[in-house]
């Protein structure tokens, strides 16, 4: 007999289960004793079979749990805990990221209903199994970046402020240069990132800051030029042009020590910045422009002949000057054609400035006396109108030096005295070519050299006979001593 109609007989209610035959729900957990007993096993005598603080009855009809089993999920947490908390009991991870809910609760400290605590992208399951990062905290490494822009964006490391080790804050990396958080050398010049913004003041994000040409970390590394310049050693020429273009140092001004700036040379002068000498003269390129005023770009600046160079060390010549001393002969005529001195008008020291000597009066300009006729080139045009090429100028046998030593022979006129008996004649018999009364002998006698150192004593015997003049046969006035080294017949007569 079932009085309460709770499935169960009266007696066994009594007997068996200690139950109220007249109740059918002995404990008012809101199951009937028959299924408290037959269905789900729970004591229908006490309304929480398993302690959970939950009501047999609601745990079957409200919440699916097992009435029987306070952590009906085994998550650690009891059934009204977690009702309580707001979670499911019948799950142990009601919000499906990997933990449960007792675990996020009791360790973690996370909400067991949502599987991105902190809202940073990571679900806390992953925050604390995959990454190590706070499921509490959006950023868990304080850089500025939440946790999960950092894994599924930037690909940095959570856990680490600076994940690539490059000295900038991977927030900063991010929000403030623009630079990878994950890369040490966002743009692979060759420069950390840190390096580039706290020591070098470059662009992180540009290989070439200074757009000169070299890459940032080429110039730290390798030139020592400042990658934040693009002209480091400020001498009108960019770094990178004088590495790839020029072979010039970057970082020297001046790289061939010529005493001009390397961009000077390239843009103002044409000279060749890598190479002191750029046309080879022996001169630098700086003493040319700044001291001797010569062309650095071409050896002979003057045309002379002779190297800038040669003119300057050599020879004392002025490199700018194709003829130094003014004489109307170039330099390297002067040394190379006629061996005069390029700095002397004279060379020789006749009179004749050495290109008139060359181009009028054809005389040797290293040589005083080019006829050799005793007289100086200049002294024969200047002095005495004689022809500096020619040793007798008159053609009388006697050289124009002879004739102007004697002081009374003239080396324009053959016959200084006009007697009709050229110079040398008169010399060779005897005369004096400068008296026109004295003259050689037409008789075919030589007049004797002694004629002049005889003295008369007397008209006796023994003496030394007095000069006289008388007619020969020839009706030519004879002087007596004329013939003083003769023996001479005299033949005289008179007529009335």
């Amino acid at each position: 007999m079932d009085g309460d109609g709770d499935g169960l007989d009266d007696g066994d209610e009594v007997t068996t289960h200690g139950t109220d035959p007249g109740d059918d729900d002995t404990d008012s957990d809101g199951l009937s004793d028959g299924d408290e007993v037959t269905t789900h096993g729970t004591d229908p005598t006490n309304a929480d079979t398993d302690g959970d603080g939950l009501d047999d009855g609601d745990e079957v009809i409200t919440h699916g749990t097992d009435p029987t089993n306070a952590d009906t999920d085994g998550d650690g947490l009891s059934d009204s805990e977690e009702l309580a908390a707001g979670s499911d009991p019948s799950d142990d991870d009601a919000d499906g990221d990997g933990l449960t809910d007792d675990e996020e609760i009791s360790v973690y400290g996370t909400d067991p209903n949502v599987a991105d605590s902190d809202g940073d992208g990571l679900s806390d399951g992953y925050e604390v199994g995959t990454y190590g990062t706070d499921p509490n905290l959006t950023d868990s490494d304080g850089d500025g970046l939440d946790d999960g822009d950092e894994v599924l964006t930037y690909g940095s490391d959570p856990t680490l402020t600076d994940s690539d080790g490059d000295g900038l804050d991977d927030g900063d990396e991010v929000g403030t240069h623009g630079t990878d958080p994950d890369d040490a050398d966002s743009d692979g010049d060759g420069l950390d990132d840190g390096d580039e913004i706290s020591t070098y003041g470059t662009d992180p994000t540009v290989t070439d800051s200074d757009s000169d040409g070299l890459d940032d970390g080429d110039e730290v590394t390798t030139y020592g030029t400042d990658p934040d310049d693009a002209d480091s050693d400020d001498d009108g020429l960019d770094d990178g042009d004088e590495v790839n273009t020029y072979g010039t140092n970057p970082s020297s001004a001046d790289s061939d020590s010529d005493g001009l700036d390397d961009g000077d040379e390239v843009a103002t002068h044409g000279t060749d910045p890598d190479d002191a000498d750029s046309d080879g003269d022996g001169l630098d390129d700086g003493d040319e422009i700044s001291t001797y005023g010569t062309d650095p770009t071409v050896t002979d600046s003057d045309s002379d002949g002779l190297d800038d160079g040669d003119e300057i060390g050599t020879y004392g010549t002025d490199p700018t000057l194709a003829d130094s001393d003014g004489d109307g002969l170039d330099d390297g005529e002067e040394l190379t054609t006629y061996g005069t001195d390029p700095r002397d008008t004279d060379s020789d020291g006749d009179g004749l400035d050495d290109g008139d000597e060359v181009t009028t009066h054809s005389t040797d300009p290293d040589d005083a006396d080019s006829d050799g006729d005793s007289l100086d080139d200049g002294d024969e045009v200047n002095t005495y109108g004689t022809d500096p090429n020619a040793t007798d100028t008159d053609g009388d046998g006697l050289s124009d030096g002879d004739e102007v030593a004697d002081g009374d022979l003239d080396p324009l006129l053959a016959d200084t005295d006009g007697d009709g008996w050229d110079d040398d004649e008169e010399i060779s018999e005897n005369t004096d070519p400068a008296d026109p009364s004295d003259r050689p002998y037409t008789g075919g006698y030589a007049i004797d050299t002694c004629r002049d150192s005889i003295t008369g004593t007397g008209d006796g015997v023994g003496s030394v006979a007095y000069d006289f003049t008388l007619m020969d046969q020839f009706g030519e006035d004879v002087r007596w001593h004329d013939f003083c080294g003769k023996a001479i017949l005299l033949v005289s007569g008179a007529f009335w």
